[in-house]
């Protein structure tokens, strides 16, 4: 299929990344800055594949879900520089709850949608076998994640405050989402991988990569003693690291959005 080469997404992550990076020499609230404007971008692109589709469209529901997440992400940084709070609450710690939530419901909607799909090839039984196998070692995985930062989380104490608990439900959730999203996009890259070349499958491989790399953020955060990207006030090398991943996570989710645009306007010349 010609077009969009498959190199170029990564190079445009390293190179966003990069930025931010080298931003930071100068100041590591330009660096900050930077990324809010990647954030901002991603929202924008998944705004725009969701314009894509008209009501009714089985797509439609999963990328409405996406892009809500990724706007209540935006909101999430807003609410944070002003400091919003909710009785001892953060406004940012309910929007990530939200948002990640979001996030975790539209690949499981994707994958109901393309599941269901009469576009996709016949799978043998032993092909079938192989990827629940695969995806069965994903979700042990996902699980021993998430056991291992459930138990860093509570070894520095339960929480005794409403927005201690929010701020542990957030941690908790985050990584839980991360993991469903991760182990749910391998599954759609396997799924629709022969179809159109292997084109359909690259948005859900850069989201599937998107979470890997939020999954090791949860964790550096979590190391941290934080439960977001902005309450981040050492300047450490694991904080720095959790900063460019969380960079480079929400860089390839508008990486995904540009790419489904792309097939999306690709589909529709064919069809003219």
């Amino acid at each position: 299929m010609n077009g969009l080469h498959p190199a170029a997404a990564p190079l445009l992550a390293v190179a966003v990344v990069a930025g931010r990076m080298a931003l930071e020499q100068v100041s590591p609230a330009a660096g900050d800055a930077w990324q809010r404007g990647v954030e901002v971008l991603s929202a924008a692109l998944t705004i725009g594949v969701f314009l894509q589709f008209s009501p009714g469209d089985p797509p439609r529901r999963p990328w409405a879900l996406l892009m809500v997440a990724i706007v209540v992400i935006v909101a999430a940084r807003v609410a944070a520089y002003f400091g919003l709070v909710l009785g001892d609450i953060k406004l940012e710690h309910l929007c990530f709850i939200l948002g990640n939530t979001c996030v975790a419901a539209a690949v499981i909607g994707f994958n109901r949608v393309l599941g269901s799909s009469e576009l996709l090839s016949e799978r043998t039984e032993s092909a079938r076998w192989r990827v629940i196998a695969f995806v069965s070692l994903l979700a042990v995985a996902a699980v021993l994640a998430l056991g291992w930062n459930t138990w860093e989380v509570f070894d520095r104490g339960a929480p005794t405050t409403p927005g201690g608990w929010v701020a542990t439900i957030a941690t908790i959730v985050s990584t839980s989402c991360d993991a469903l999203v991760c182990a749910g996009g391998v599954y759609l890259v396997w799924l629709v991988r022969p179809l159109l070349g292997g084109s359909l499958a690259r948005p859900y491989m850069l989201l599937a990569i998107s979470a890997g790399m939020s999954l090791v953020v949860d964790f550096l955060l979590t190391a941290a003693g934080a439960t977001t990207q902005t309450e981040l006030h050492v300047f450490n090398f694991s904080a720095t690291l959790a900063k460019w991943l969380g960079c480079l996570a929400y860089v390839l989710i508008g990486l995904a959005a540009a790419t489904q645009l792309w097939l999306l306007r690709s589909a529709g010349r064919r069809a003219k």
